[in-house]
């Protein structure tokens, strides 16, 4: 059988790293011969120089008569060095022909030269030959350093060489070596993979159920203090079920990454496998690992804070080791599970219990719509999944799933074909997102079902949405309607459907039996079948005055007794009542014909003589026991019976009855005065009305009399404003209580404030004959500016003197005198007294005079007319400048009204220089644009208009005055006079549409709102919709002049400077 050829390369990679090794072992240490075969070359370099150097010294100092013998011993010493090698002066011998034969030579001329240096010494160095023989001996040195320097450059050279080759050696070696590496680390991570395969799970990263099981199987006895802790994850299937695996596996990793997170890591946690978990804790006794496990779950509750519709829910047992000494890992664990499942069904029941609350409350919800529901889905759109909170025997969903599944599930198995779509489409999630915002956006969709007799109809109930205001949470209620109310139901169906409704109410009224005994002030049984009174129960907190509705009578006692003598405690006319449920005679009669829940209600005297309303509940059942006296068994009707003062909730209702018919009665006041209000405001209408027809009439038979169409006219005018005047109050009485008038905050000059009330009513007070006196060497006026809102000060003023005018007599008196209360902060105080010597006022009418409505007597309005409404007007405003006024009458004698009102105080205005010129108000040659959809309005305003020399083009909407401006050259009309109110486009969206359009005088072409609608609210929504000014209609064409040459004249000018 061939080897592996994996293990084949590694044998020869291993074999040519050994030999490669070998090799380099071999060429380091020639290298080493080399470079001290180099080391000592050099030295006898050095000491052949050292030679001649010395016999070159030698040779001076013989010459001069110094003898040297000492130097030439050096010499030979050294020359022998030289030649044989010598230890003590570090020297090798030179293994070279060529280098000994020259050193052999040079010792021979040495030795000459000793000879020579004798004679020198014998005769003197003139008779000798010693510089000819040191001449040759130093070329002889020089000769045999030169030899064992190239015999040096020989072995560098080979020392190079060898060099190479031990860096190839090297560079191959660790190529083999770094491959062999490169092998092994990839084996090792081979091999932690497989490690990690076999140990680790691919799904949480923790160590998986094969490490788990080898921990468990491990022979060994366990350490007193180790722990085994059994974890099991709960709403799994669930979770797999209506959401997918895929929301299952992201539910296994949430726990897991939370549970590692939360225990130390010196304990193992492990997934043992599907939902469940391993951990091994090493140290914590039972104290402190139950605190760890109170730990664990508490971080894992916060984990699940993120993820509110799948909180983490889990079970945990644990086995200690030092509590089961002979107990192996195995035998641990298998303690932990056992204990897990006894958690698993506290948590599981924990669960329930907050679901059920949760349910409760929802299907609170739904019943308060009063509504036959059948069933009813609670809903997640964030999740797509829903939960049956409701269900009859028949309904034909899960309990739970996928919400778009249930869609379609309703779509196809209870709708008819042809309303299919229109059920699927109706319910997206996306479009219930779409349409439900508030908890008022109830939607209902209505679908004929397969059964012909019936339709159905779902109720969508929004219940909460997240933080960006995405609806979350919502209830589909179903709910089947019969089409013939008059058909005749099935008694089995009949049946059946009081049966769901029954079990249905217990089911989602679980504390039914809490709730009724809270409710009730004293509770007591009776055994029936034996007339017997048992005993009195008070629930706990109960008061005395509660515990007293339960008669003080010896226990146990015959409840006919009982009841007899209770009986003289009803009030007669309640004892009828009382006395339906009073005996065990009379309630077992009742419980035999079916009832087994009586309520009744009667009245009580107390000892006091105090009367206490108590309604009496009777809760009866049937048991069967066994009797000993009879040795048989019997059957046995017991009562709860349970007393609840309701004195209070009687109370309650006859108040509410009682605040009922007040609101009953003051709408009918109100309706009254509103009728009263009709009736005079058409007199008041009728009569100017009247009066203008009429001299129109006198008009067209009087053509030719010029003299008395000028007097009629006149008289037309006054009629005619006076409609306005009544128009404009109760247009101003209904703006201020709807708290909708705006008061202005404008320097106001007191002295022409003054002025132009004076210039207003002292035309009229002189046309009625009554003298007006205004003091004003008293009137002192120490701050002449002020802020307020003018339009309303002069309209207080002036409801005051016209007042003053209308109920005075031919030859009286109007007296104004002001004076100033002091300044502080700012701010001062102004006090008018205004006196009229009229016909007065009785003291019952002054105490009304600020009701709507009011006046001293009904047929005064035919003499003095107007609405009622004007001193109710004034006192509203000046309530709303935080003044006062007071009114004091004398009938015959006149009346005298007090007002008082702070102001802030303004600053005089600059001196500004006088104009040189009346302004020039002429609109001859404008060309005007005008937008009214009244066609007499606009031709009045048209002929108006051309008349002062404008030419006038006119549409009737705002639509078609955006297009005339669209359709002509910019600058074709130098200003649009828009009414507001206007079909197809109103006068406001048609100033915006203008302003908005890509053209130069889409901007600066002046619009000017001509308008019915004639507060200062109504004109701040013309300017701010890009309207340039506010016209009140009826117009009066000295001011619509005034303004559209002004404006007309600043577009204009700013025309010419751009």
């Amino acid at each position: 059988m061939a080897g592996n050829p994996k293990k084949k390369s590694t044998g020869i990679v291993n074999a040519a790293i050994g030999a490669l090794a070998v090799v380099l072992a071999i060429l380091i240490v020639w290298m080493m011969n080399l470079v001290a075969g180099i080391q000592g070359t050099a030295r006898i370099i050095n000491y052949a120089g050292l030679v001649r150097g010395k016999t070159q010294r030698i040779v001076k100092l013989e010459i001069s008569g110094q003898p040297q013998d000492g130097m030439i011993a050096d010499i030979d010493a050294f020359i022998a060095g030289l030649r044989f090698g010598s230890d003590e002066l570090s020297l090798v011998r030179l293994n070279n022909d060529a280098f000994q034969s020259k050193m052999q030579e040079l010792d021979d001329y040495f030795q000459a030269l000793k000879q020579e240096i004798g004679r020198v010494r014998a005769v003197g160095s003139n008779n000798t030959d010693i510089i000819p023989i040191s001449e040759t001996f130093f070329g002889i040195c020089d000769d045999a350093t030169g030899l064992a320097e190239a015999y040096s450059q020989r072995k560098a050279t080979s020392l190079s060489a060898l060099e190479k080759y031990i860096t190839a050696d090297i560079v191959v070696l660790m190529l083999l070596i770094g491959y062999q590496l490169f092998q092994a680390l990839r084996t090792a991570a081979m091999n932690r993979a497989l490690q990690h395969k076999v140990y680790l799970d691919a799904a949480t990263g923790l160590p998986n159920k094969n490490k788990c099981e080898e921990l468990l199987d491990d022979p060994t006895p366990p350490a007193p203090e180790t722990g085994v802790c059994s974890f099991d994850l709960n709403n799994l299937r669930r979770i797999n079920n209506s959401m997918g695996h895929e929301a299952g596996d992201a539910y296994i990793r949430r726990f897991a990454a939370a549970l590692r997170a939360a225990m130390p890591e010196e304990h193992f946690v492990g997934r043992a496998g599907g939902d469940e978990f391993l951990a091994i804790t090493h140290g914590p006794d039972a104290d402190a690992l139950q605190k760890l496990l109170s730990h664990v779950r508490k971080q894992l509750a916060e984990a699940s804070r993120q993820h509110p519709d799948t909180p983490l829910s889990y079970a945990v047992g644990f086995a200690l080791a030092s509590d089961n000494p002979d107990s192996n890992m195995r035998d641990l664990f298998d303690l932990a599970d056992k204990n897990m499942y006894i958690n698993k069904n506290h948590v599981k029941r924990e669960e329930a219990a907050a679901e059920k609350r949760l349910d409760f409350q929802l299907l609170k919800q739904v019943n308060r719509l009063h509504r036959s529901f059948s069933d009813c889905l609670y809903c997640d759109a964030h999740l797509d999944t829903y939960r049956t909170i409701r269900a009859c025997e028949s309904f034909f969903l899960a309990s739970d799933g996928s919400y778009t599944g249930a869609v379609e599930q309703i779509a196809e198995e209870q709708a008819a074909k042809s309303e299919r779509s229109r059920v699927r489409s109706a319910l997206q999630l996306d479009v219930l997102q779409r349409s439900l915002h508030s908890a008022e956006d109830t939607l209902e969709l209505q679908y004929n079902a397969a059964d012909e007799s019936r339709y159905s109809r779902l109720t969508v109930l929004p219940i909460d949405w997240d933080e960006a205001g995405v609806l979350h949470h919502f209830i589909l209620a179903f709910e089947t309607i019969r089409l013939n109310a008059d058909q005749a139901i099935d008694p089995k169906e009949q049946l059946t459907l009081y049966y769901e409704q029954l079990k249905q109410s217990i089911l989602e009224n679980d504390s039914y039996v809490d709730a009724l005994l809270d409710m009730a002030g004293t509770i007591y049984t009776v055994n029936l079948t034996r007339d017997t009174l048992e005993r009195n129960i008070s629930p706990a907190g109960k008061s005395d005055s509660d515990r007293a509705l339960f008669l003080d009578y010896p226990l146990p006692c015959s409840y006919r007794d009982y009841c007899d003598e209770y009986r003289k405690r009803v009030t007669p006319a309640t004892l009828g009542s009382y006395r339906t449920a009073d005996t065990s005679a009379r309630l077992l009669k009742r419980f035999a014909a079916g009832e087994k829940h009586i309520t009744v209600e009667y009245c009580v005297q107390e000892d006091d003589g105090a009367i206490r309303w108590v309604q009496k509940t009777v809760l009866m059942t049937q048991t069967t026991v066994f009797d000993p006296e009879i040795n048989a068994e019997m059957p046995m009707v017991t009562a709860i019976i349970l007393l609840q003062d309701t004195s209070q909730m009687h109370a309650r209702d006859e108040q509410e009855n009682a605040r009922l018919q007040a609101a009953f009665d003051e709408m009918r006041i109100a309706n009254r005065t509103k009728t009263e209000f009709l009736s005079r405001m058409s007199h008041d209408i009728r009569t100017p009305l009247n009066g203008i027809i009429g001299l129109l009439q006198v008009d067209e038979t009087h053509f030719d009399d010029k003299a008395l169409l000028l007097e009629n006219h006149k008289k037309m005018q006054i009629s005619a404003n006076h409609l306005l005047s009544l128009i404009n109050d109760v247009l101003q009485m209904s703006k201020l209580e709807e708290g909708t008038t705006v008061l202005t905050h404008e320097r106001i000059s007191l002295v022409e404030l003054t002025r132009d009330i004076i210039t207003i009513i002292i035309g009229r007070a002189e046309e009625a004959g009554i003298e007006w006196e205004y003091e004003k060497d008293k009137s002192i006026i120490p701050y002449p500016y002020i802020y307020g809102s003018p339009l309303h000060l002069r309209q207080i003023f002036l409801n005051i003197y016209s007042n003053c005018i209308k109920y005075n007599r031919p030859g009286g008196k109007i007296t104004t005198r002001t004076d100033s209360l002091g300044e502080q902060d700012g701010k001062c105080v102004y006090r008018w007294t205004i006196s009229d010597t009229g016909i007065g006022m009785s003291p019952d009418f002054v105490d009304h005079i600020f009701e709507p409505f009011t006046q001293e007597k009904q047929d005064a309005r035919s003499y003095y007319h107007g609405t009622g409404l004007g001193m109710t007007i004034t006192k509203e405003l000046v309530d709303r400048m935080g003044g006062s006024i007071a009114v004091t009458s004398q009938l015959g004698v006149g009346s005298t009204f007090v007002i008082t009102l702070p102001f802030e105080i303004a600053p005089s205005p600059e001196q500004t220089p006088d104009a040189h010129a009346a302004p020039d108000i002429s609109i001859a040659g404008c060309r005007l644009l005008l937008v009214e959809d009244n066609a007499l309005n606009a031709e009045i305003a048209q002929i108006l208009l051309t008349d002062e020399g404008a030419t006038v083009t006119v549409v009737t909407d705002g639509k078609q005055a955006v297009e005339i401006v669209q359709n002509n050259p910019p600058d074709t009309f130098d200003a649009v006079l828009m009414d507001v109110m206007m079909p197809v486009m109103n006068g406001i969206d048609a100033a915006k549409t203008i302003r908005s359009l890509n053209r130069p005088d889409a901007k600066t072409l002046p619009i000017i709102a001509m308008t019915a609608n004639a507060f200062y609210e109504d004109a701040q929504k013309c300017l701010a919709a890009g309207m340039n000014a506010h016209l009140a209609k009826p117009l009066q064409i000295k001011k619509v002049k005034q303004t559209i040459a002004e404006w007309v004249k600043n577009n204009r000018t700013a025309k010419k400077d751009a």
